[in-house]
């Protein structure tokens, strides 16, 4: 096994898969979520963003836009692969809304100790996007 600092976004999220199998659903489930959030509240988030950031609001919305193609098209085979779920998910830029969703998700109390502890060694504690919505 490589070392966490030499492996990239897709082979950290296929040990975390790999690790905690029976929670791929929950973890599917909680990223389409998210966009479902993000689309919801659209309008007021592009309202708000700055202009002169690194991640300006169409490139957030082109990653959440490519995560529903990939939940759309893949979906429950993404619950039973830990393989899919971290190639189609995790890769290249769009590991960086995934890793923001794991990051959220592991702040809710539906996730256990263990998982939450998995995620922010794996993916870190720090979210690309802070933004505290009225649903939250």
């Amino acid at each position: 096994m490589k070392a966490l600092k030499e492996m990239n976004n897709v082979e950290k999220a296929y040990l975390l898969a790999k690790l905690f199998p029976d929670k791929l659903k929950e973890l599917t489930l909680f990223v389409q979520q998210e966009t479902e959030r993000f689309r919801e509240h659209e309008q007021y988030m592009r309202g708000i963003w700055e202009d002169k950031t690194l991640v300006t609001a169409n490139f957030w919305y082109a990653l959440v836009a490519t995560t529903e193609k990939v939940i759309e098209r893949q979906n429950v085979m993404l619950h039973k692969s830990p393989r899919l779920f971290s190639d189609q998910l995790f890769d290249g830029l769009n590991a960086i809304f995934l890793t923001n969703s794991l990051i959220e998700y592991a702040e809710t109390q539906e996730c256990e100790p263990k998982l939450k502890q998995a995620i922010h060694l794996l993916f870190g504690e720090e979210k690309m996007i802070v933004i505290t919505l009225k649903d939250k």
